[in-house]
């Protein structure tokens, strides 16, 4: 990450950071094959259809539609106009066209299976869950008339995405320092930073910021960011619109950077002026939630522990549940496994990051969230961060 208050480190320093910021590609591959073989035993290969996942396998983020992992003679499929970006990017993968014209419709699907026959793979698996299901229809019906089963394995790149390496671990805690940077810089100026102004203006700045300060773009281009005043601030995911920030009124914003394709996410409610009564005792409780959710994040414990503890922190002081669950996941996805769900018996394993955004959300009167991000370890979890989420700190003045 370049901060461009910064200087440039010197040029063995950055070619040191950007050897060590290369992921291990082959390694991960490797990886997914093992988990596979538990499941199925006797599979040759696995077909992989998501975009982020393909990225995750392969470094290439554009240009592959899909990819076969295996021990011996795995491929990806590419189109004349991005093969070249795509080899360049996966330098150690075979990437073959799907049609030799660029004006050719190909059945990718067919092909696929055809390239599985050419290299004598004879049991595959793939994710119903990660490839459309037009798309896994074409496929299994062109396998099965090839004489090549396909075996279901579903979640299989998900659980290996969860849990993050050291690379992974180190790009989203840079955009972490991002996020929390521009945060900082929208609100110095205090209150007339953000009273007058529409939620709009106030997203398209902080998103600005982020930019100027390396990010790639803005953490959640699906969505866009949030950013909900007044009443609005009740709502878990609100559009920023043209509602103007007032005076003793909650500021609820929720934003995140991405940079070399992974993300941040991170959400204060501010206070210009002061806060409302209903804040003043809401907001410990929500930080009590958080405290309590954080508590239980640890290496061994069940996923469920942490969104039940922030859960009875708000119901235990009278408040209506928030109607989600506590945190999830952040990587190539901004909502990806772990997912930390009341009910959920699977268990964390060191190295997931995950969030914690625990809420209490009071119709038109108006909402409080606090989100931050967190590195499981064996002996609990790791806060990426610092920017400060008490009360008086998002006091406006």
């Amino acid at each position: 990450m370049l901060i461009r208050s910064h200087p440039s480190p010197p040029p063995k320093e950055a070619a040191e950071r950007a050897l060590s910021d290369c992921p291990d590609h082959h390694g991960r591959r490797r990886r997914l094959l093992e988990r596979a073989s538990p499941a199925s035993a006797g599979l040759d290969a696995v077909v992989v259809c998501e975009s982020r996942d393909i990225l995750y396998l392969t470094g290439a983020g554009e240009g592959l539609s899909w990819f076969v992992v295996a021990n011996r003679s795995g491929f990806g499929t590419s189109r004349h106009m991005l093969i070249r970006q795509a080899r360049a990017a996966a330098p150690d993968c075979e990437i073959i066209l799907t049609c030799g014209r660029s004006t050719e419709r190909p059945d990718v699907e067919l092909f696929v299976v055809s390239e599985l026959v050419r290299r004598g793979f004879r049991v595959v698996g793939i994710d119903p869950s990660r490839i459309l299901a037009d798309s896994y229809l074409r496929f299994t019906a062109h396998a099965a008339n090839a004489g090549i089963e396909v075996v279901p394995v579903p979640g299989l790149v998900a659980t290996l995405r969860a849990v993050k390496d050291s690379v992974e671990i180190e790009r989203t805690r840079r955009c972490v320092a991002i996020a929390e940077g521009a945060f900082r810089e929208l609100t110095a100026a205090g209150a007339v930073a953000v009273v007058g102004r529409t939620e709009r203006e106030i997203s398209i700045e902080l998103e600005a910021r982020m930019l100027a300060l390396g990010a790639d773009r803005q953490g959640f281009p699906e969505t866009g960011l949030i950013v909900a005043s007044g009443p609005h601030s009740s709502s878990a995911h609100h559009t920023p619109g043209l509602r103007r920030v007032s005076v003793g009124e909650p500021l609820l914003i929720d934003w995140g950077a991405e940079l070399s394709g992974y993300r941040s996410d991170l959400t204060r409610t501010l206070f210009p002026g002061h806060p409302p009564e209903f804040a003043i005792q809401a907001y410990p409780v929500v930080e009590k939630a958080l405290r309590d959710a954080a508590a239980k994040l640890r290496a061994g414990s069940t996923m469920g522990e942490a969104d039940l503890a922030a859960r009875q922190a708000i119901t235990g002081a009278g408040y209506a549940e928030f109607d989600y669950g506590v945190g999830h996941g952040v990587g190539l996805a901004i909502h990806e496994a772990p997912w930390l769900r009341a009910d959920s018996e699977e268990i964390l394993e060191s190295d997931m990051v995950t969030t914690i955004e625990p809420g209490i959300y009071l119709g038109e009167t108006g909402g409080i969230r606090i989100e931050n991000i967190y590195r499981v370890t064996p002996q609990g979890n790791e806060r990426l961060g610092d920017l400060p989420s008490s009360l008086e700190s998002m006091i406006l003045a």
